[in-house]
């Protein structure tokens, strides 16, 4: 007759031996799942931290790393107009410039994260041992063109509301008075589009930067566990 311990001992090496065949049989590694969602938890907290940040009061205007100047395409526009004594006028449009952008990053956070669900990490070791905003770049690499398409609109809705795309409109009617000076022409919704874009990402990469390497900045266990 088995005693109760003999009986347990048998019992406990069934269950050991019952989990290393269905290992055999169904083989599962967890490590590059959980790569996968670390990665993605990573991209999703940086990204409504930085639009939350580049939609606030100031975000961009304030912000020398990500603040929107005058374009450079147009850059003898301002010098033209600054010598005709415009500089309130110029200052005026630079601000505003980078008021449309803090009211378009107020959406941006809800059209980013469609593209980090929809990523799959098939090289997410590459990307976890990459340098700090390589998550980032892979983000953007993968989801640019569809975000450009998204924020154009929202941008050409924003450039009425605050008025930017009138005060560039003076400001290139005036330069265009001008005598013996090539006219211009301007693709405002696009510039302002473009440069909300590199901003945020901007912020974003440093947010990953942050998470890698600050583990005060890890806030959840997966991120504790695949960042070490």
């Amino acid at each position: 007759m088995f005693s109760y311990s003999s009986t347990y001992a048998q019992l406990d090496l069934l269950k050991k031996v019952s989990k290393s065949a269905d290992k055999l049989i169904n083989p599962i590694d967890n490590s590059d799942k959980d790569i996968s969602n670390g990665l993605t938890e990573a991209l999703k907290i940086s990204v409504n931290k930085s639009c939350h940040e580049a939609s606030s009061f100031g975000g961009f205007l304030d912000n020398k790393k990500i603040k929107i100047s005058f374009p450079d395409e147009i850059i003898r526009v301002k010098k033209a107009c600054l010598k005709l004594g415009l500089n309130d006028l110029i200052l005026n449009f630079e601000n505003k410039l980078n008021k449309t952008a803090e009211h378009v990053s107020v959406k941006a956070s809800a059209i980013i994260l469609i593209a980090v669900y929809d990523l799959k990490f098939t090289d997410a070791l590459e990307i976890l041992n990459g340098h700090d905003s390589s998550a980032t770049l892979y983000l953007r690499n993968k989801s640019s063109k569809n975000l450009y398409q998204s924020f154009y609109p929202i941008v050409q809705k924003e450039i009425e509301n605050t008025g930017v795309n009138h005060l560039l409109d003076d400001i290139i009617k005036r330069y265009n008075q001008i005598p013996f000076i090539k006219k211009v022409d301007f693709d405002l919704s696009d510039y302002i589009t473009i440069k909300t874009i590199d901003g945020i990402f901007y912020l974003i990469a440093e947010k990953e930067g942050e998470i890698r390497n600050n583990p005060d900045a890890r806030v959840t266990g997966l991120l504790k566990k695949i960042f070490k």
